[in-house]
C-alpha cells in the first residue's frame, strides 16, 4: 500500500461560501500581496472611529471588500481589531472599512496602520453597551433551583458534589458581573459536521473527541484567547474556530459555541463569537427575521466559559427537549450571550431539526448524542495552514453523559478518545497534547514531511501524554519484507544513523487511537517524522490505519 509524501488527510473540504446576513461574500482568495512582518511580531489591538451599530468588512484598500474579515463597532463607534503598526508610506498601511448599519445604508471609512492614533488603547466600556446586568451570583449557589439560574443568564448548574471540576468552572463565571449585551451581529460562516469519524484526523478538526459513553448531553470547558502572530504560517488570509460542541463526529446535529479567529493579511486580525446548531438548521442565525450569531469580540488574553446542550423550552438539558442551548461568557470583559430560550432575545435556542430515526430520508435529519469535542476547526480546510498564534490553547472541560447523568466524562476517563490531529501538511502544523484530567493543549509547530511508516503488533503503548510506543526497528523496508512482530520500518529502506537508538529503546511518540496497544499479527501504517527535538523518536504526524502486506516501497524514506 503507497503512503502518499507529504502524507494528505484523506478528507478533503470544498471551499466554504460564506455569506453574510446582507448578502456579501466573506471569505475569498485574491488578497493583494502586502509587506511581510517580521515573523514571530505579536499583532496589537487597535481601533478606528466610524459610526455606531455598524457590521463591516476590513480589507487592504487596493483589494476587494469579498477578501476582507468581518469586524463591527460599538455604540461608541469605534471598530477594534488587531493590527500591525506599518511604517509611513508602506502600502500595508493602507486599509478600507465597507460597513452597513441596521437599515443597510452603505458607507466606507479609511484606515491608516501608520498612525499612532489607530493605535491608542480604547477598551470597550460593556456597561455602555445595550443589554441588561447580569449580577455577580450572590449567597449560597444551592439555593436557587436550576430553572432560576438557567433563566437568570448563569448556564445550567453541574453537581457539586459529583462533578466538583465541572462546578467550579461554572461558579468561577456565576460568581463574576456580566452584561448580556442586545447587539445582533450577523453570522459571516457556517460551520461544518465531519463525516469520517475514526480516521484519526483531518484537515480541519483538530483536537480531542469523546466517543465512548453516549449519550452525550452537554459539554462545558474554559479556554484562553490565544494572541496573533504576525507573519506566522507565510499566509494573508485564515479563519479559523476555537469551539466545544456536543454531537457533530460522524453524524448531523452538532450543537456548539466558540470564537472565531481571522486574518486577513500578515498584519491584520480580528475576533469574533458564535453558536451554532450544525446541519443545515434555518433556526441557527435567523429566527422570525432577526439575525444572530453572536454579539461580543473578544481580546487577545481573554477567558472563555463555553457550554453548549440539548435542551426543552425552559432551558434544561434533555437530549430529547426539541431545542439546542448554549451559554457562553468572556470571564475578562464580562460580556455574555446567553440562548436558552425559544423566544430570548437577542438570542433563542434552535429548535432542532428531525432526528433520523423519526425522518430517515430528510437529508438534514439529527442523529443525537453520540459525541462530545474540543476542537479547533481550519475553516480553510487543508489548503491554508492554521493561523500562528502564542500561547498555546488549554482548554479544560468535560462532557454530560446520560450513562451516569453528570458531568462525568473527561480525557482522562472516557472509554474512547480519539485525538484529531493537523492534515494540512502546509508551513506549519497544530500540535495536539491532552493534560492528565480534562485538558486538551493547542500549539502552533514548524512543519515537518511526513513519511509512511508500517508495524506489526505487539506494540505496548503507555499512559504517558503523548504516549510512547517502543518498537523494534526491521532491518529492511517494508517493501521488501513485512516488519516482523514488535517490528516497524519505512517502505523501502532500513534504519540508519540517528534512528537507531541503543538497548531497543526506539520509542513512536503520539497518539495511535484505536490502534493503541497493537495485538500480534496485526499490521498499521502512520505518518511519522524522526525528531530531534524529542531524543529522536518518531513523531506521529498521521494516526495509523490496519493495513495488509504486501506493502509498496514507495514512497520512500526520509
Amino acid at each position: 500500500m503507497a503512503f502518499p509524501v507529504p502524507l494528505r488527510a484523506p478528507l478533503r473540504r470544498a471551499a466554504l461560501a460564506l455569506l453574510w446576513a446582507f448578502g456579501m461574500a466573506v471569505v475569498a482568495a485574491g488578497a493583494p500581496a502586502l509587506a511581510q512582518a517580521p515573523a514571530g511580531t505579536p499583532l496589537a489591538a487597535a481601533s478606528v472611529h466610524a459610526a455606531p451599530g455598524l457590521t463591516c468588512k476590513l480589507h487592504s484598500a487596493s483589494g476587494a471588500a469579498s477578501a476582507g474579515i468581518p469586524v463591527y463597532s460599538a455604540s461608541d463607534g469605534y471598530v477594534r481589531f488587531y493590527a500591525l503598526k506599518a511604517k509611513a508610506g508602506d502600502a500595508a498601511a493602507r486599509y478600507t472599512l465597507d460597513c452597513v448599519d441596521e437599515a443597510g445604508k452603505a458607507s466606507a471609512y479609511p484606515v491608516d496602520l501608520s498612525s499612532d492614533d489607530a493605535f491608542v488603547a480604547r477598551p470597550l466600556d460593556l456597561s455602555k453597551e445595550p443589554g441588561t446586568d447580569r449580577p455577580a451570583l450572590k449567597g449560597d449557589p444551592s439555593s436557587y433551583t436550576d430553572e432560576q439560574l438557567i433563566q437568570g443568564g448563569y448556564g445550567p448548574r453541574p453537581d457539586r458534589a459529583t462533578e466538583p471540576d465541572a462546578y467550579a468552572r461554572w461558579l468561577e463565571a456565576a460568581q463574576l458581573p456580566g452584561r448580556i449585551l442586545a447587539a445582533r451581529h450577523p453570522d459571516p460562516h457556517t460551520h461544518g459536521v465531519t463525516a469520517t469519524p475514526g480516521e484519526g484526523g483531518g484537515a480541519f478538526w483538530v483536537g480531542s473527541v469523546l466517543t465512548g459513553a453516549p449519550s452525550y448531553v452537554a459539554v462545558e470547558a474554559t479556554f484562553n484567547v490565544p494572541q496573533y502572530i504576525a507573519g506566522g504560517d507565510q499566509t494573508n488570509q485564515t479563519y479559523v474556530s476555537i469551539w466545544d460542541g456536543v454531537g457533530g463526529y460522524g453524524q448531523n446535529g452538532l450543537i456548539q459555541a466558540g470564537v472565531d479567529m481571522y486574518t486577513t493579511s500578515p498584519t491584520v486580525g480580528a475576533y469574533g463569537t458564535f453558536r451554532e446548531y450544525a446541519g443545515g438548521d434555518p433556526d441557527n442565525n435567523t429566527h422570525n427575521g432577526v439575525p444572530y450569531g453572536g454579539n461580543f469580540t473578544p481580546n487577545a488574553g481573554d477567558k472563555i466559559y463555553s457550554v453548549s446542550w440539548y435542551c426543552d423550552s425552559k432551558g434544561n438539558k434533555n437530549i430529547n427537549g426539541g431545542y439546542g442551548c448554549t451559554h457562553m461568557q468572556d470571564e475578562t470583559s464580562g460580556a455574555v450571550f446567553d440562548c436558552t430560550s425559544p423566544n430570548g432575545s437577542p438570542c433563542w435556542s434552535v429548535k432542532a431539526l428531525p432526528l433520523c430515526s423519526v425522518q430517515p430520508s430528510n437529508k438534514l435529519c439529527f442523529t443525537l448524542g453520540l459525541s462530545a469535542e474540543f476542537v479547533m476547526e481550519n475553516e480553510d480546510g487543508d489548503t491554508v495552514p492554521f493561523t500562528d498564534f502564542s500561547p498555546k490553547i488549554t482548554m479544560s472541560g468535560s462532557a454530560y453523559s446520560s450513562t451516569t447523568n453528570k458531568y462525568s466524562q473527561k480525557i482522562s476517563n472516557d472509554p474512547t478518545i480519539t485525538v484529531l490531529t493537523d492534515g494540512t501538511n502546509l508551513s506549519t502544523r497544530m500540535l495536539i497534547s491532552l493534560g492528565t484530567t480534562d485538558q486538551t493543549y493547542f500549539e502552533v509547530e514548524p512543519g515537518q514531511p511526513t513519511y509512511g511508516f508500517y508495524c506489526q503488533g505487539p506494540l505496548k503503548t503507555s499512559d504517558a501524554s503523548p504516549p510512547l510506543t517502543r518498537f523494534i526497528w526491521a532491518s529492511q523496508g517494508a517493501g521488501a519484507q513485512a516488519p516482523g512482530p514488535g517490528q516497524c520500518a519505512w517502505p523501502d529502506r532500513g534504519p540508519r544513523g540517528t534512528e537507531i537508538k541503543a538497548g531497543n529503546s526506539n520509542e513512536i511518540r503520539g497518539y495511535l487511537n484505536a490502534e493503541t496497544t497493537l495485538p500480534s499479527g496485526k499490521f498499521m501504517e502512520l505518518g511519522v517524522f524522526n525528531d530531534p527535538a524529542h531524543d529522536n523518536d518518531m513523531e506521529v504526524v498521521q494516526p495509523p490505519k490496519l493495513v495488509n502486506p504486501p506493502f509498496s516501497a514507495n514512497p520512500a524514506a526520509p
